[in-house]
């Protein structure tokens, strides 16, 4: 699957294989200071190219490349266990809110970009989507070589109605009814409770849910995931621009309210908005979980080459 069915540019991805995902903890199977070269031990496979960057180690360039394409490519091993990332990317009904680009829209481009930064710096890579439920799923791989895969599977992801029985991770497909509400703490509860190997998890979701954000980050971070919350917002959910008379209906609920839009309700608004904005943000910091917010209108990537990589999600 080409790069442009997920939206990302070539050049773009091609600056994402010198970036490798950042590990606030060191998990097993995993060492510190290996996610800028190759591993060496007693158990090492041949897995794939990238591209040399300054600061690798000339030993494991591939001089049999460079002698034909007169171009740096380092050779890339893995042994058993690496870094797994997962990345959970929020279907509900409410991420379809946007124009021209909805937060969906959105949430897939991010995903697919840190995916790509995984499969190139050889992490296991699996995702998955949810609602109330985790709904589809994308098996843990390894290698760039599987990226066109994953960013079908994201292309997708939120369309159908195809899930999986399996456990996170096996490739067996099955099917179940597609949910449109948001229930995170059943969701990621369930991601927690039926993942063994633990890693980075990335949660893509604009984290509107009535039953609230807390318990679901609480159960991620007390399974020891190392735990990014990345908030999708359009411009319009933080600085509506109305008047008058209006009938709000809510995308997953159908509820209706009446309002009428003054300038004094949307200042209150939108300073609500930023209140829980903020509140998700320290409640990620306090329990050592990462925080970034997306808005559809931002460049995904500058949020990625800047800002995550200001953040230390990237580096």
């Amino acid at each position: 699957m080409p790069p442009a069915s997920v939206g990302l540019d070539p050049d773009f991805l091609r600056s994402l294989e010198r970036l490798t995902m950042v590990a606030r903890r060191i998990f097993p199977g995993q060492l510190k200071g290996e996610k800028r070269s190759p591993r060496h031990g007693s158990s090492v496979e041949f897995a794939d190219f990238r591209t040399y960057a300054p600061g690798d180690d000339f030993r494991h360039v591939d001089w049999n490349v460079y002698a034909r394409l007169e171009r740096l490519f380092l050779k890339m091993f893995h042994e058993e266990e690496d870094l797994h990332l997962y990345l959970l990317l929020d279907v509900s009904e409410s991420m379809r809110f946007g124009e021209p680009e909805t937060k969906l829209d959105a949430g897939r481009k991010l995903a697919a970009a840190l995916g790509y930064i995984g499969l190139s710096s050889l992490d296991r890579v699996a995702a998955g989507t949810f609602s109330d439920r985790l709904l589809d799923r994308f098996r843990l791989v390894r290698g760039r070589r599987h990226a066109g895969r994953l960013f079908r599977f994201l292309s997708e992801a939120g369309q159908g109605a195809w899930g999986t029985r399996s456990q996170f991770g096996e490739a067996e497909l099955g099917h179940v009814p597609q949910a449109h509400g948001t229930d995170l703490a059943e969701a990621l509860r369930n991601f927690a409770v039926r993942t063994r190997n633990r890693g980075v998890v990335v949660v893509i979701s604009d984290f509107l849910d009535r039953q609230g954000y807390q318990s679901a980050i609480q159960a991620l971070v007390s399974c020891h995931f190392d735990v990014n919350a990345i908030q999708v917002l359009t411009p319009e959910e933080v600085k509506p621009d109305l008047a008058g008379d209006l009938r709000l209906v809510d995308a997953e609920t159908g509820d209706t309210r009446e309002i009428t839009v003054t300038g004094a309700l949307l200042n209150a608004y939108r300073a609500r908005v930023e209140a829980y904005c903020d509140e998700l943000r320290r409640f990620c910091v306090r329990r050592g979980a990462g925080y970034a917010r997306l808005l559809t209108t931002d460049s995904i990537e500058q949020f990625v080459l800047q800002l995550l990589r200001r953040s230390g999600v990237v580096a």
